[in-house]
């Protein structure tokens, strides 16, 4: 991380043996949240070429994933398909499973709505060991769809071998901004 426009580490949160990336700093500095969203545009517009990016949508995970994913959907003229906890979904939810680095929950999508799309661009804030990412990647090509590519916000530089060696984000381009 060259520039870490106010993210800040918290150890041993939510447990021990963790350190939370902080995002607050950075979201409150207009700025740096311009500059980053500018950032996601950019790298996802170099990243997929305009067609195929004119008929894509946007996926992102509740919460932190909403605070990059929705202005970004927004300033590319793209539908943002919204990833939440159980029992969030009204309308034909189409559920899975997430384990990550210190829980286990399942996710649900609108499933009408995902019917729509067959390329996703999937935003979230912090690569970490890459396993949320993996189980929707996953949870997508159940349904047919494909993941275009997956940007976050930053990764966690020691967790990267980790990821490398996960057999589901092989052939995943993935993007960090900062």
């Amino acid at each position: 991380m060259t520039q870490n426009y106010g993210l800040s580490i918290v150890k041993d949160y939510p447990i021990k043996g963790v350190n939370f990336i902080d995002i607050n700093g950075l979201l409150e500095k207009p700025e740096h949240f311009r500059t980053v969203i500018d950032k996601f545009c950019e790298e996802i517009q170099k990243a997929v070429p305009a067609e195929v990016l004119a008929k894509a949508a946007i996926i992102s995970t509740e919460a932190r994933g909403f605070l990059f994913s929705t202005p970004v959907a927004y300033k590319l003229g793209l539908p943002i398909l919204t990833i939440r906890k159980k029992g969030k979904i009204p309308n034909n939810p189409y559920r899975f499973h997430i384990t990550n680095e210190y829980t286990s929950y399942d996710m649900e999508m609108d499933g009408d709505l995902l019917a729509k799309y067959d390329n996703l661009i999937y935003i979230d804030d912090i690569f970490a060991t890459g396993q949320t990412v993996a189980a929707v990647k996953n949870a997508l090509e159940e349904k047919g769809k494909k993941m275009l590519l997956a940007v976050h916000l930053t990764d966690v530089e020691v967790l990267e071998k980790m990821r490398k060696s996960n057999p589901v984000l092989q052939d995943l381009q993935t993007i960090e901004i900062i």
